[in-house]
């Protein structure tokens, strides 16, 4: 299917920040907002814009908020304010891009989606701004965005059980955080979790609108434990990560440009020969690791999830998804569990599938 492309000004071509949720994505949007010359769009496909208004954009500042981000008392959205619309809301955003569609295939029709992130870039070029998109909901769609904007795309990834533990620790109570019931709803975006979902009583939820998909999945999984909500978010993490991996221009690990200069400093160069901006990342601290996590057999869901989603040879094979194959690996070795004398662990079970894939070759 031939798919138009957006007519952009070739001297100011759009930089997408991918990543998933508490994966230090306000962080490295932050560090684009700094640089003058850039608008850096926060969230651009989160659903609160469907009903934003200058009031609210006013008083939703990073000091205010428990997520532990930075910027202080600026406004997350000021970025937004040229384009509220006078009923409220952010001109051409639908509530249903927040989860709907999270996974687009390049040739899959979108023009209302189209046209709300051409609106986007658009604006900044018209400005003469470099637009950049920083989103934690544009992991599955890399390919549909790069054939329609082209542009400069960055990957962010983290070690797979602290981003877990960071969405588990926001809870005030035993039910599920915001993180967690989208893990769950976005399941039914990959038809390859269908057997996991089945497994995991997680309702599909498509059809509902946004409030009624978070509403179905809440339902249903408020008492859930959290062995169910970390085997949730592994499965997501694992198929975002084997459609987006192949599609970046850069890949971040966050883990590391907190702890290692020389990296910060190779990151850098990468971002400013991709797409010309220079970023100062001498401020980045990696969170320390956390000690204490909820009773579950880490190593074992996590063998069952990859068993499960069918995805042992796609994680075994070398090319881009070597880094995801390595978080995971890494991950489980430093699970906080007892060593398994009865469980064979998941770097040994993948590094043997990879071992043998090599051989058959």
């Amino acid at each position: 299917m031939s798919v138009p492309v957006a007519s952009l000004d070739s001297a100011l071509p759009p930089v997408f920040v991918h990543s998933g949720w508490r994966c230090s994505s306000t962080y490295i949007w932050s560090r684009f907002r700094a640089l003058a010359g850039v608008r850096a769009y926060y969230e651009p496909w989160h659903e609160h814009l469907q009903t934003m208004t200058h009031e609210i954009i006013a008083r939703e500042t990073p000091e205010h908020t428990r997520l532990r981000h930075p910027g202080g008392d600026r406004p997350y959205l000021a970025e937004f304010s040229d384009l509220i619309t006078p009923q409220g809301g952010v001109a051409g955003y639908h509530e249903r891009f927040a989860l709907d569609g999270y996974r687009l295939a390049a040739e899959q029709d979108d023009p209302e989606q189209q046209a709300y992130a051409a609106g986007l870039i658009d604006h900044a070029q018209a400005q003469g701004e470099v637009p950049v998109l920083a989103c934690c909901r544009t992991l599955g769609k890399i390919e549909w965005l790069r054939r329609r904007f082209g542009g400069f795309h960055i990957v962010l990834i983290r070690d797979p059980l602290q981003q877990w533990l960071s969405f588990y620790s926001l809870r005030k109570r035993p039910r599920p955080t915001y993180f967690e019931i989208c893990q769950y709803v976005l399941m039914a975006e990959f038809a390859e979790a269908d057997s996991l979902r089945g497994d995991l009583k997680v309702p599909d939820s498509r059809g509902h609108g946004f409030a009624g998909r978070l509403a179905a999945v809440r339902r249903r999984l408020k008492r859930a434990p959290a062995k169910v909500s970390f085997a949730a978010f592994l499965s997501i993490y694992i198929l975002s990560y084997l459609q987006a991996l192949p599609e970046a221009d850069l890949v971040i690990d966050v883990d590391r440009l907190g702890r290692d200069a020389d990296y910060r400093a190779a990151v850098s160069q990468a971002i400013e020969a991709g797409c010309g901006l220079s970023l100062d990342f001498s401020d980045c601290r990696t969170p320390e690791p956390r000690e204490t996590a909820p009773p579950v057999r880490y190593r074992q869901m996590s063998r069952r999830v990859v068993e499960r989603l069918d995805t042992r040879g796609a994680l075994a094979a070398p090319g881009a998804t070597a880094l995801l194959f390595g978080k995971l690996a890494r991950a489980m070795v430093d699970a906080p569990e007892p060593p398994p004398s009865a469980w064979r662990t998941l770097v040994s079970w993948l590094r043997g599938q990879r071992d043998g894939m090599a051989q058959a070759v």
